[in-house]
């Protein structure tokens, strides 16, 4: 009895060791053949995914404003295009392919590009911003900072591949008020050159070996400086605004767009908001106004719209056709509740954000600008300052204001209906001018520590 059972349980160990070999050999293959349709159709998704990166980068060359976000499929994939602005000129974008290779089984690949409307970028001086944001911006940092010395107090700036060129009001009018400092060490900054221009500038655009300048003086408002060399900048030229008289009648705001310069003053006798052809930028010439009746307090022009941030009570935005300058036209005007004026503008796509002073109503609001005849507004948040200025990038907007403690703030604008704050940072001035490069935000400030450089943790 003990060696028949003994055979008997030999005999079902082996039977058990030969289904387990043949059931692990059905899985090999099966397996295998599982892994060969998966690499197979892996290699199919990755070559539609770069074909339609492909097809959008070249869109993109002739028409910027048509990349959007689509879904369709092809064969038994599914291809999803997320188009994402990050600012006035780049554009994030996610193509997502997702398929089955059995029902149970959800396979996904991924790739992302950022595309830049190189058209506009060329027309706005060159100025992209670089590339999107990385980094904790729930506790931003100073990076590095530039003293410009006694009495000097930054008016605005604009910065351009790694280069920051400061206007600012100094002291004397013997002082320099125009500066040019080299921020490819972040943490170390130093100034190039500086150059005084008369009794200080409110404002600064750069495009290509110029930079255009508002100047505070009734007269001569327009100042073109020669950038050629960085280190010896001079003064071009300068132009006197037609028909516009007044103690207000100062260069107050500027801005470059396709080889002309849209320089406005405060609220004057004349037109407040003047257009100058600068295809040759050492004898500028103008060639068109307009009469706002308030202080132009910033101006954002794209293709044939001007869109002006002014203290008119009754429009703290104006949306003006500019593109005969000789015969600008109103296109609408925009009048949220309150009396509070408007004082920044910013453009993303088809939203546009506008900063007012502090009042009865929300000092930040968004606007869907994609028929300018007819504004809509997509959400409002509570400030409680005024908004001095704004610069969007990617989910985030970055405004200066005049808190006493929080002159610079970040807020998450992913949804327009339900803005929420990130993050503030103390100033020891209020600050005005704002620009972005490659993850870095640089701000204008109100005192002799006139350049920030902020950044992420």
């Amino acid at each position: 009895m003990h060696r028949s059972g003994q055979s008997t349980l030999e005999i079902i160990i082996a039977v058990t060791i030969l289904m387990a070999g043949i059931i692990a050999a059905i899985i090999a293959i099966f397996g295998g053949q599982s892994l060969s349709l998966d690499s197979q159709e892996s290699t199919i998704a990755l070559r539609i995914a770069q074909r339609e990166i492909e097809k959008v980068e070249s869109q993109a060359r002739y028409d910027f404003a048509a990349i959007i976000s689509s879904s369709s499929t092809e064969d038994e994939f599914i291809k999803n295009i997320t188009v994402t602005s990050l600012s006035t000129s780049t554009k994030e974008v996610t193509v997502q392919i997702t398929w089955r290779t059995d029902p149970l089984r959800l396979q996904e690949l991924t790739l992302v590009t950022h595309i830049t409307d190189w058209q506009s970028s060329a027309a706005s001086g060159g100025d992209t911003g670089g590339g999107g944001l990385t980094g904790d911006w729930n506790n931003p940092r100073t990076l590095g900072s530039i003293d410009l010395g006694p009495g000097a107090s930054a008016t605005d700036l604009d910065v351009l591949n790694k280069l920051v060129y400061i206007s600012s009001v100094a002291a004397a009018q013997s002082k320099e008020d125009f500066y040019i400092i080299n921020v490819e060490d972040g943490q170390n900054p130093y100034i190039v050159s500086n150059i005084s221009t008369g009794p200080g500038l409110n404002g600064v655009d750069v495009a290509g070996n110029y930079a255009y300048v508002a100047q505070d003086k009734t007269t001569k408002q327009l100042q073109v400086i020669d950038i050629t060399d960085k280190a010896n900048p001079s003064l071009a030229t300068e132009l006197t605004l037609a028909d516009v008289s007044g103690v207000n009648a100062i260069g107050w705001s500027i801005f470059y767009q396709s080889e002309k310069i849209y320089i406005a003053t405060k609220q004057a006798t004349g037109p407040e908001l003047h257009v100058i052809d600068v295809s040759s930028p050492t004898a500028p010439v103008e060639i068109g106004s307009y009469e706002v009746g308030a202080d132009v307090n910033e101006i954002r022009v794209v293709g044939n719209t001007a869109y002006l941030a002014t203290s008119d009570d009754s429009a703290e935005l104006l949306v003006l056709n500019v593109s005969d300058p000789a015969a600008i036209s109103l296109i609408n005007s925009f009048n949220p509740a309150g009396s509070e004026d408007g004082k920044s503008v910013y453009l993303v796509g088809t939203k546009l954000y506008l900063g007012r002073e502090t009042g009865q109503s929300d000092e930040l609001r968004v606007l869907d600008v994609s028929n300018p005849a007819s504004i809509q507004i997509l959400g409002t948040k509570n400030i409680t300052y005024d908004v001095t200025g704004i610069l969007v990038r990617d989910y985030l907007a970055f405004i200066t204001t005049s808190a006493p403690n929080e002159e610079f703030q970040v807020w998450n604008i992913t949804d327009p209906a339900n803005i929420t704050k990130v993050s503030g940072f103390n100033f020891p001035q209020v600050a005005n001018g704002i620009d972005y490069e490659d993850n870095l935000v640089y701000v204008a400030v109100r005192s002799n520590d006139a350049l920030r450089i902020i950044t992420s943790q």
